[in-house]
């Protein structure tokens, strides 16, 4: 006599459960478990393909930023170097915090303004507006010491620029401007990285205004909007906002040369920017070289590498492997399995798979 439906489902079940209970005899390394021989396991072989990155420098061009355009010219190499090992295609350029002059003010009878401002800043010969991974042979030494030296040259913006540094309507008129249009693809992720001494004051009116009760101060929010509207996406999930600024009373003392002294202000708005769109606050005063790395990690972190998987897992038995490495599942640096979406997520840097990695993902189909 054959078993009705019901018993066979109850049946299969306790099966499952038994042979669950002995798992560990068939533990297959990495904290994964499996049930079935290694010819009935699933295995799910993917190629990870970074996303697109963009760049965009807003360096503040007054008279006090020369040893700093130094600085982060010096120290790009540690900025840069994460993204070329790990095969991302990368677009960058450079604009400075008076480039609004080129947006706002040109038809408000201002005799300083022109729309070339917007244009992105190139100090090379011949002229390099965007610096395009696609442009450099990076398997050859000498393309990658141009890359860097193209950066060197066109982040040099000079000092003799505005002292009314509005980075934020800045970045809105170079990124809006029809001179860079095509800068800035769909598919990209977009980092904004603001470089200054000095607080943004971003306002409607062409005076020097830098007073956080001026009406006409443009909101802090207007700009993650503009963001959001820009990329057609989310803050953290297709753009950030990073700085490098001005974060505390301790690094404004030191570059005004003691306490209280000079008119710099902490980068107030410049902070709330940031926690909006989930960059990182950086301080001007501490080595470029350690804040540009931290830069750099914090926008590779963002774009955390996640696959689709064709069936359901049971999750005991997942396996993930990378480059024939095994990966530990952990939320912060290791693998982790979001069940809504049937999803696997490679969290942190240290499992993180560059340009044309193999992945493998091994896991035995939840039957019940």
């Amino acid at each position: 006599m054959f078993l009705s439906q019901t018993k066979l489902k109850i049946a299969k079940k306790l099966m499952l459960a038994t042979l669950a209970m002995s798992a560990v005899a068939c533990d297959k390394g990495g904290g994964s478990f499996s049930v079935l021989s290694d010819n009935s396991q699933f295995k799910q072989n993917v190629t990870f393909t970074p996303r697109k990155l963009d760049v965009l420098f807003v360096v503040d061009n007054s008279g006090s930023m020369a040893s700093s355009q130094q600085n982060l010219a010096n120290n790009f190499p540690a900025f840069i170097d994460k993204f070329i090992d790990k095969g991302y295609d990368f677009r960058i350029a450079v604009t400075t915090t008076d480039a609004f002059y080129g947006d706002q003010f040109v038809s408000n009878g201002c005799s300083l303004c022109n729309v070339e401002q917007t244009r992105f800043r190139s100090g090379t010969s011949p002229k390099v507006y965007v610096i395009d991974r696609a442009d450099y042979d990076l398997s050859q030494a000498s393309e990658e010491s141009r890359l860097k030296n193209d950066f060197t040259l066109n982040v040099k913006v000079g000092a003799g620029g505005s002292g009314d540094e509005r980075a934020f309507s800045s970045f809105k008129a170079a990124l809006s401007s029809s001179l860079n249009v095509g800068f800035h693809r769909p598919d990209a992720f977009l980092a904004v990285v603001i470089v200054s001494d000095e607080e943004d004051f971003s306002q409607s009116e062409f005076t020097m205004n830098e007073s956080y009760s001026n009406p006409n101060l443009h909101t802090v929010v207007s700009y993650k909007n503009y963001l959001d509207s820009f990329t057609g996406g989310a803050a953290s999930q297709d753009y950030s906002v990073s700085a490098i600024s001005i974060s505390d009373k301790a690094c404004r003392d030191q570059l005004a040369g003691g306490p209280d002294v000079g008119a710099q202000k902490i980068a107030t708005r410049y902070n709330q920017l940031v926690d909006l769109t989930g960059g990182t606050k950086n301080s001007i005063c501490n080595p470029f070289d350690q804040t540009l790395d931290n830069i750099s990690s914090q926008i590779m972190t963002e774009q955390k590498p996640v696959y689709t998987l064709d069936k359901k897992p049971i999750i005991a038995s997942i396996r993930v492997v990378v480059d024939g490495v095994v990966v530990p599942q952990d939320s912060t640096d290791g693998w982790s399995y979001d069940s809504a979406d049937n999803t696997i997520t490679i969290n942190g840097l240290t499992y993180k798979p560059g340009a044309n990695s193999s992945i493998s993902i091994n896991f035995d189909p939840d039957l019940t």
